[in-house]
């Protein structure tokens, strides 16, 4: 069976696995991105630990990369990546290509990458159109419209974090684990819930996973985070409902995980703003591929 090798390039860790035709990872590695960015820098570290599973698997000749940003509209260079900004800029997949000649190479944001993992593979009967959003550090979307990714006019569509969510702030400053800390600061600052277990945590310490364990212990504070989390969710998908026209969504990435606490607060916005034509046959449910979606999309990158 034809073999294809899957990376997920993140801000924390870059993740390379071999996948199956079928989507099966046969296996994985993970390496710290910043230490691939040391000393000769990212493109020549990462290359050599690319050819060292190429060179242990001669029958692989794919490679597909999921990262997150900005990518060129005929997929081959980087443009603007936030998280990993020494890579902005960077051609990429020209650089790969003489590093390692004779194996082909696609490129896309990794929000795509996923979207379109969960097309071949998802646990779901999905219809040919569906709407994904990765809710984890920061917020992706991505599309598939009548079975083809949708990239936008020139090739970075979906980016339904970065929409205005009022006169000053985008949607990711409310829906997203950055969001989440932050929230909870503003909060225990304006000397609420000085009861809450998350009182007792130093801020500069305090992350998601705290707030998540938090709530699951029923502390109230906890499910303010993700009420709040929950409306701006639904806001935001109202939005991006009227412009794609799209009434399947998957809730992909690590916050998908608590959907159960945030899915009241969103159905009522989302019922608040849209009429029947939106919500009568409306699907909202979590992905399925979880945290191997990044692998087995990007490997997906190279299916004929």
């Amino acid at each position: 069976m034809k073999r294809f090798i899957g990376v997920d390039i993140g801000g924390t860790n870059t993740k390379i696995g071999i996948v199956t035709r079928d989507g099966e990872i046969t296996e994985k590695i993970k390496y710290p991105t910043a230490e691939l960015s040391l000393g000769d820098g990212f493109i020549k570290n990462f290359s050599q630990k690319l050819e060292e599973l190429l060179f242990a698997n001669p029958d692989i000749e794919n490679v597909g990369i999921g990262i997150p940003g900005l990518i060129s509209k005929d997929r081959r260079s980087l443009l603007d990546l936030a998280n990993i900004p020494s890579l902005s800029g960077v051609p990429i997949l020209d650089k790969l290509e003489k590093l390692l000649p004779g194996y082909q190479f696609a490129l896309d944001n990794d929000a795509n990458a996923a979207c379109l993992g969960e097309h071949y593979f998802s646990e779901h009967d999905l219809p040919s159109t569906f709407l994904m959003v990765t809710l984890g550090t920061g917020i992706g979307g991505a599309a598939v419209i009548d079975g083809e990714l949708f990239l936008g006019g020139n090739g970075n569509g979906v980016e339904v974090g970065h929409m205005l969510a009022d006169e000053d702030h985008v949607y990711e400053d409310f829906i997203s684990k950055r969001a989440m800390v932050q929230y909870v600061i503003h909060k225990l600052e304006k000397d609420k819930y000085k009861d809450s277990v998350l009182a007792e945590i130093d801020k500069d310490l305090l992350n998601a996973k705290d707030i998540e364990l938090a709530l699951k212990s029923g502390d109230k504070l906890a499910k303010k985070v993700y009420s709040h989390f929950g409306k701006w969710l639904g806001k935001n998908l109202v939005s991006s409902m009227r412009v794609l026209d799209i009434n399947t969504i998957l809730l992909g990435g690590g916050v998908s995980k608590t959907f159960k606490y945030m899915e009241e607060p969103m159905m009522k916005e989302i019922n608040k703003f849209l009429g029947d034509y939106y919500t009568k046959d409306l699907v909202i449910m979590k992905a399925s591929l979880k945290n191997e979606a990044g692998i087995i999309g990007a490997a997906s990158l190279n299916f004929k």
